[in-house]
């Protein structure tokens, strides 16, 4: 028989209780289906009995007695029935919500993890991934542990929004923005997230070193003795992408025929780089023909891949006394010295290893990619290059 409830009321159950050891359930009648079940342990539990949209009688727990006293036990039985009626499950909702921070302990449905299968299912053809994911993981590394289900877009625009350096901030929406939308057409997460925006335009770079800057920089990379100052040395001579160079293995060293093939390129397609005699000289003071083939050219004393590339950039800028150049800057100075030496756009578009050389209708028809032209350009390269770190006069190309 409904009561009205009262903190009188309730106290004179739990002396009933406690002298009966019988649980009690007590109907309020001030709102309709609001039970208080008190036990002989002296429990007392707040509930909502009603049924739900299917018409099943349910019983769904609000708080405990008395830190939710009887006024607010009545509000929120009634918040709770209008979601029920309105088709809510606030048990089955529960479930899932502790289904989740347990999967989420896991590393199972987190962010990190959707990014993670992308990568698995898109590696093989993003090459540039695994190097933007880096930036991805600094910029939402507050996230990553987070699970994708309780993620709104507002956490990762916030997130980007108040990342200190914008164009980063901004590179990496560029990249995870991709994730997100593929991840959301397998329902992995939801389209929110992948209506991101960068909070700064990207800007392309075209930082050039000038001359005097590569005769300060060139000596201190010679002096060097650390593996990164001989792979920007490498980057210079070959016009090469860092990840590729610093992927390169002895194996794929041809000292003889000087070449190196990269196998693995941004293109998809192997590319032969032919080696100048500079860029021979350092492979040689290397001790390449000791070396294990499969081993990395460029690696730590523990044969590892580099790392650290930010601080040792730093260190060559304070020792060189140069400042504010990139390492994919290197590439971008080498391939505009040699259009300043002559050499016609499509051989430095293959120097360069592009995809398609002056235009994509001009590559459907015309497949080559001009190694022997690559090759004198990459030598001029190299002496030019020479010439500059020695102090010697500009090099003017003498062409037969």
């Amino acid at each position: 028989m409904p009561v009205r409830l009262t903190e009188t009321a309730i106290s004179r159950a739990v002396r009933d209780v406690s002298d009966s050891g019988a649980r009690r359930d007590l109907a309020d009648a001030g709102c309709l289906g609001l039970r208080l079940r008190v036990t002989p342990a002296g429990g007392k539990s707040w509930v909502l009995a009603c049924r739900d949209r299917l018409g099943r009688m349910r019983r769904f727990p609000l708080g405990s007695f008395p830190d939710m006293g009887v006024s607010e036990a009545r509000d929120e039985a009634r918040a709770m029935r209008a979601k029920v009626k309105a088709g809510a499950d606030p048990v089955a909702d529960r479930r899932r919500d502790l289904a989740i921070g347990r999967d989420a302990k896991a590393g199972i449905g987190t962010l990190a993890a959707v990014l993670d299968i992308y990568q698995a299912r898109r590696g093989k053809t993003l090459k540039s991934w695994p190097h933007s994911r880096k930036r991805v993981d600094l910029v939402f590394k507050r996230l990553m542990p987070r699970p994708v289900a309780t993620l709104t877009a507002a956490d990762l625009q916030i997130a980007a929004d108040t990342y200190p350096a914008s164009q980063s901030a901004a590179f990496a929406v560029r990249t995870i923005r991709p994730a997100l939308k593929w991840a959301a057409k397998r329902k992995h997460v939801s389209p929110a997230l992948a209506e991101l925006q960068a909070p700064a335009a990207v800007k392309a770079r075209k930082r050039v070193l000038g001359r005097e800057e590569l005769a300060a920089l060139l000596p201190a990379l010679r002096a060097s003795n650390r593996p990164h100052a001989a792979l920007i040395r490498f980057l210079l001579l070959t016009l090469a992408r860092l990840n590729e160079a610093a992927g390169a293995k002895w194996q794929d060293i041809d000292m003889t025929g000087a070449t190196w093939t990269i196998r693995e390129t941004k293109s998809g397609q192997p590319h032969v780089v032919p080696l100048s005699h500079q860029a021979l000289d350092l492979l040689r003071g290397m001790k390449a023909e000791k070396s294990v083939p499969s081993a990395l050219v460029f690696a730590t004393a523990a044969a590892t891949p580099l790392g650290n590339w930010d601080r040792e950039t730093k260190a060559l800028q304070e020792s060189s006394g140069t400042e504010g150049w990139h390492r994919h800057d290197l590439r971008r100075t080498g391939a505009t010295m040699l259009g300043e030496m002559g050499d016609l756009p499509d051989i430095v578009e293959a120097a360069l290893n592009h995809v398609s050389i002056r235009s994509p209708l001009a590559a459907t028809y015309n497949r080559s990619r001009y190694r022997p032209q690559v090759a004198a350009a990459l030598q001029r390269l190299a002496d030019a290059l020479e010439g500059i770190e020695a102090g010697a006069a500009e090099v003017v190309p003498i062409r037969g």
